[in-house]
């Protein structure tokens, strides 16, 4: 009976026999498994010696290699192998030579864990190893591999090191091999102990209160301790902008009764930054813009963005002032926000401002905001007089995203809606109730990616004519049906002026298949939809085309060229964009 606290040999994933070069070469005689070939290539020692060595010099290495194919071919499961060693005349040279015979090899027989904790609890069910596991243990009968057994001890150890029990040890771990009958067993028995919990979290930071610091990790005192929860404190206060590094260290040595001591070091980011952009897209024309923001503004974490861009079509600058929630600063906050907006679109001119308050939460990966709003907007339809209205609205936000990618995304779903009513009594030009839901999503099927997408709106009021732009529907451009201008769909009154509806539809189809490596993708799709008045008389306008997606540093870009198959003017239309657009 052998037993094997730790492996003796480990499996490398190289091999060779020999080694070129003059002077003398070991040979291995009578292997055939290549892992065997390898491993024991790979684990004899160097020869340092030339052809005119004395014999004894050849003699001792000869043992030397002896030894560690023997150990290489037990950590294959090898146990009852033969080996020969001798020197042959070669090449004017003295040879060193092993043949080998590997005879049977030993198959595990039983894996006994006995994991426990302080209250007696059995691991091997626990959630945080079940996965592990079921993956790491061998199958009973399969060929014994020392390497199997050290992973599956050492994986066992660091996740539950890792899920807090940082008093665990091993009371029995061996590997016990039966050459006889050439059967292996695993044994391991771990006590565990308890599992420790967060103690004191210090953040060594000078530009925050304290409480607000300490709130931002997303763990309080007292919450179980865990590797994913210090890997997510340091996440966490990243995301939060208020750093630009932080470093985490568990003070496990000054553990404390069932308590560990967080220490945290951080370095504040920048307190301003800028940015500068240049682009362009059919939907906006050239454009240009800049953003400058204020990461923090006092202790209590308050800070500011502000926002234009000037395009050929429409022009805009948003200030938003973001206020953390003390009690929650890393899931909510509130936002006092400003908008104008000036735009000019196939013969409509808008100038508006909105002012407003919302409070935002985010939980897993939904995004929710509570809304009021007050909007004043100057509205000219073709040649029609000028609207000016104003709305008084409020409303709820909701959305949820899971993509794979940000920048360039191949699997995932993206969820987002608005609801708003204003009335005619408060503050408002006429009274409205206003829904609008996109759903979009993206399933790689082999090499092609299918994405689809999905928009419904609909707005019931007391007055359609008092409605500004920004208020009503329209269809048409690169992220509605492709093939039409930007916003060119939907009802028209007399003159043939597009004027909005009271209802929206679209809907896409796309295929994309990787063309040149990872980065370029060709793309065909199908567009169709559009904006109504009623829903007695739906007429959708389809659009279909071709297209490029290149993975560039900044994201995807998007050049296509879609076809319209309905509406007067039926002439294959560009459409350029950046981003992952739905």
């Amino acid at each position: 009976m052998v037993r094997i606290g730790v492996g003796t040999a480990c499996v490398f994933g190289v091999a060779g026999s020999g080694w070129a070069g003059s002077g003398p070469h070991l040979q291995l005689i009578g292997l055939t498994d290549p892992a065997l070939v390898r491993n024991v290539g790979l684990s004899v020692p160097p020869i340092r010696f030339d052809c005119s060595a004395p014999e004894v010099m050849v003699r001792r290495y000869l043992a030397s290699a002896s030894t560690a194919a023997e150990q290489a071919l037990q950590a294959l499961g090898h146990f009852n192998a033969t080996i020969q060693s001798r020197a042959i005349d070669q090449n004017d040279c003295r040879e060193p030579q092993l043949d080998i015979v590997a005879g049977p090899v030993v198959h595990v027989t039983d894996v006994a864990l006995d994991l426990r904790n302080a209250a007696g609890d059995d691991l091997t069910q626990a959630p945080f190893l079940q996965r592990f596991l079921h993956s790491a243990v061998p199958e009973t009968g399969s060929p014994l591999n020392q390497a199997a057994y050290t992973d599956l001890r050492e994986g066992i150890w660091s996740r539950v090191r890792g899920q807090g029990y940082l008093d665990a040890r091993w009371t029995t771990h061996e590997l016990i091999v039966d050459p006889v009958h050439n059967t292996a067993r695993f044994v391991l028995t771990l006590e565990a102990g308890r599992p420790y919990r967060i103690g004191k979290i210090s953040v060594d930071q000078s530009i925050l209160e304290p409480a607000l610091a300490e709130r931002l990790t997303g763990s309080r005192p007292g919450d179980p301790y865990s590797t994913r929860t210090l890997v997510a404190m340091n996440q966490n206060l990243i995301a939060s902008g208020y750093f630009s590094d932080v470093r985490v260290r568990p003070e496990v040595d000054n553990r404390q009764s069932d308590t560990v001591p967080i220490t945290i070091k951080t370095t504040a980011a920048p307190r301003s930054s800028y940015e500068a952009r240049v682009g362009y897209g059919t939907d906006t024309g050239a454009r240009i813009g800049a953003k400058m923001a204020r990461r923090y503004i006092n202790a209590a974490g308050h800070h500011w963005k502000a926002d234009f861009s000037l395009a050929q079509r429409q022009q805009t600058l948003n200030a938003t002032y973001t206020i953390p929630r003390l009690s929650d600063p890393l899931n909510q906050h509130y936002d006092l926000y400003a908008t104008v907006d000036r735009e000019k679109n196939l013969g409509i001119t808008t100038l508006s401002s909105t002012t407003g308050l919302q409070w935002v939460r985010d939980f897993n990966r939904w995004t929710s905001a509570l809304f009021t709003e007050y909007l004043v907007e100057r509205s000219q339809f073709g040649s029609n007089p000028a609207i000016t209205s104003h709305y008084w609205l409020m409303g709820a936000r909701l959305g949820w995203q899971n993509l794979n990618d940000p920048l360039f995304p191949t699997r995932g779903l993206v969820f987002s809606s608005s609801l708003s009513t204003a009335a005619r009594p408060l503050l408002s030009s006429a009274s409205l109730l206003r829904g609008q839901m996109m759903l979009g999503g993206l399933y790689p099927l082999g090499k092609w990616i299918l994405k689809g997408r999905v928009e419904l709106g609909g707005l019931n009021t007391s007055n359609f004519t008092q409605l500004p732009k920004t208020l009503r529907f329209f269809a048409g451009g690169d992220q509605s049906v492709r093939g039409y201008a930007y916003q060119s769909l939907g009802p028209t009154d007399s003159t043939g002026q597009a004027i909005g509806g009271q209802y929206l539809f679209t809907g896409s189809v796309e295929v994309m298949h990787p063309v040149h490596g990872q980065n370029w993708y060709g793309a065909a799709f199908v567009d169709t939809g559009n904006a109504f008045d009623t829903l007695q008389r739906i007429h959708l306008f389809t659009g279909a085309g071709v297209g490029v997606r290149w993975r560039s540093p900044v994201g995807m870009v998007r050049v296509d060229v879609a076809y319209p198959f309905d509406g007067t003017r039926r002439v294959p239309r560009l459409s350029l964009g950046i981003g992952a657009a739905f």
